[in-house]
């Protein structure tokens, strides 16, 4: 029969609350963070009682791995990096599979009578004391980051089943619905949840992106447009995170076949955040993407979309019209809804009857009637506008033009009097002209209706703390000098990457516009069925600065960079 024998203690041994600030202290020497960041999760620490560790991870504010290897230096244990085939010895095939993945601890070896443990909390005593009393050794502690502890844990149950013999399955049968429901209310997936949740809000991130594959669960978040990793390991089994998501947006847990649409609303870090939920069977199970809708963002004005002073004249000029069209153009997560909303700001008027038709509605705009578009019951663009328009609304807005139908709406409207504002997708504007001729909508409507056509990009902020001068080669400035504002300065940066921006050397994001009134010359154009080359040089000619100028000026003020420019809009200049 095994004795029980004394885990040995974590040094120092002078309380958990000192061991946190010390540590706290050497990553601010180690400059992992800086003392703004630290104050900010001690604070957080306070609140939630949970060990600082965790807290620093969780927000973003310092990796895993410089955690791990500065909790093993003030704590004078060694740093597991768990690398090698995952397995564990006979020795340990008492200890439960659940309680190392609750606990996040791993056995290593056993060495001169003592058990080697890796630990994502060197100072949990009660995991310690349990994995020696299981075992009747004594236990060496070693300070281990939780994702290699859960990744090795996870790769030691894919090869030996033998561990987790007597551990309830993660692979959930249709029939077991109850038991899926239990997986999806457990606390550890709950938290996790939650966890992802306050990370994305906390980075600004606008989608969460849950894909399983065959040996592990992905997790990425998108940033300024970019997607980046999620370094917070899945709690449970992916079909009990998938579940608890489906719950929330009120879908049904049982339907694994085919794709499902939701909506959550919560409140995360004080903020009110709605979450577009969306489900794909995929060959591993089912993939997940949340997009996180920041009500803050209905309250944008124009100033706050970042465009141009150029660009927001005209776009402005356009939106007070009584009457005609408004289309803003460009391809998917180019920010065209948000800055109708802004427009629909800019307009508002207790006077004015505001209605819009979305599929979906992102945002909701006090004093604006929105519908939502549900064709699977027959609610489609069409028919709600036509419906709208007995309504009599001074301002419509559109959620995007898709057809013939839609868009002889939008000409009707515009005729009898109403402000139209929608979205089409093309890549510029003179291109927009040739996709609603190519609609079907007569030239003479298209002159006669539309009072401007902006074509919108997004490129990313260069991040204020990290960015650098940087002069590009001197055949590129002669090629972009005649691109600048007369007389303007060039400040050239490029980005860095730094612990404000996570390392992308970026930290926000920005609109560049392309902003085509309609003129008689433009107009006379249409009339004749001039190309879009044509077009395009008219609207040159008359003031119109393309998206390239337009992200090249914006480049020039140090405001991003021509990496980014280049990447987002290319080096066509035409």
């Amino acid at each position: 029969m095994k004795m029980q024998a004394k885990a040995s203690a974590a040094k120092p041994a002078n309380g958990r609350k000192e061991v946190w600030l010390v540590l706290g202290e050497r990553l601010v020497e180690k400059r992992h963070v800086n003392e703004a960041k630290l104050a900010r999760a001690l604070s957080s620490m306070e609140k939630t009682g949970e060990p600082l560790p965790s807290v620093l991870i969780k927000l973003g504010l310092c990796s895993e791995e410089a955690v791990a290897a500065t909790l093993a230096e003030v704590l004078g244990l060694s740093h597991a990096k768990l690398a090698g085939t995952p397995r564990i010895a006979a020795d340990f095939a008492g200890l439960r599979a659940r309680f190392l993945l609750d606990a996040n601890v791993v056995p290593l070896t056993v060495e001169g009578g003592e058990v080697v443990l890796a630990m994502a909390d060197p100072l949990d005593d009660e995991a310690a004391n349990a994995v020696g009393y299981k075992t009747g050794l004594s236990v060496r502690r070693a300070v281990a980051t939780r994702s290699d502890i859960r990744a090795w844990l996870s790769a030691v149950h894919q090869a030996n089943e033998a561990v987790a013999a007597d551990e309830p399955t993660v692979s959930v049968s249709d029939n077991d619905l109850e038991r899926l429901i239990d997986l999806a209310r457990g606390a550890p997936v709950i938290r996790w949840v939650e966890d992802v949740l306050a990370m994305a809000v906390e980075a600004r991130a606008s989608d969460i992106h849950i894909e399983p594959e065959r040996d592990h669960v992905r997790v990425r978040m998108r940033l300024d447009g970019a997607m980046s990793p999620v370094n917070l390991p899945v709690e449970g089994s992916p079909e009990a995170v998938v579940s608890r998501i489906k719950i929330l947006a009120k879908l049904n847990i049982a339907e694994r076949r085919l794709p499902q649409d939701g909506r959550i609303r919560t409140a995360v870090r004080g903020r009110d955040i709605d979450l577009r939920v969306a489900t794909m069977p995929s060959l591993h199970g089912e993939t997940v993407t949340l997009r996180l809708l920041d009500q803050t963002a209905a309250h944008l004005d124009m100033p706050a979309l970042g465009l141009s002073d150029h660009a927001r004249e005209r776009l402005t000029k356009a939106f007070a019209k009584p009457n005609g069209i408004t289309l803003v153009t460009g391809p998917t997560g180019s920010g065209k809804t948000t800055t109708l909303y802004a427009g629909l700001r800019h307009l508002m008027n207790p006077q004015v009857k505001f209605m819009s038709v979305e599929d979906p509605v992102e945002y909701e705009i006090p004093g604006v009637s929105q519908i939502q578009v549900k064709p699977e019951i027959g609610m489609t663009f069409a028919r709600a506008l036509r419906s709208v328009l007995r309504h009599n609304p001074n301002v419509l807005m559109i959620g995007e033009i898709r057809d013939l139908e839609s868009a002889s709406i939008a000409v009707e409207a515009a005729l009898t009097g109403h402000m139209v504002l929608s979205t089409i997708h093309t890549n510029n504007a003179p291109a927009t002209v040739t996709r609603l001729l190519e609609m079907g909508i007569e030239d003479y409507l298209v002159a006669s209706t539309v009072n401007a056509i902006s074509a919108q990009r997004l490129v990313r902020l260069l991040c204020n703390a990290c960015k650098r001068p940087e002069m590009p080669p001197l055949a590129m400035q002669t090629r972009l000098g005649p691109l600048l504002a007369p007389g303007a300065e060039a400040h050239w940066c490029a980005a860095t990457g730094c612990e404000e921006c996570r390392g992308t050397g970026y930290r926000g994001r920005m609109s560049l516009a392309e902003v085509m009134p309609m003129s008689p010359a433009i107009e006379a154009a249409i009339l004749e069925k001039a190309p879009e080359s044509r077009l395009r040089a008219i609207g040159r000619n008359e003031g119109m600065l393309t998206l390239f100028e337009e992200g090249v000026r914006a480049a020039a003020a140090g405001k991003t960079s021509l990496t980014e420019v280049f990447s987002v809009i290319g080096m066509d200049a035409a």
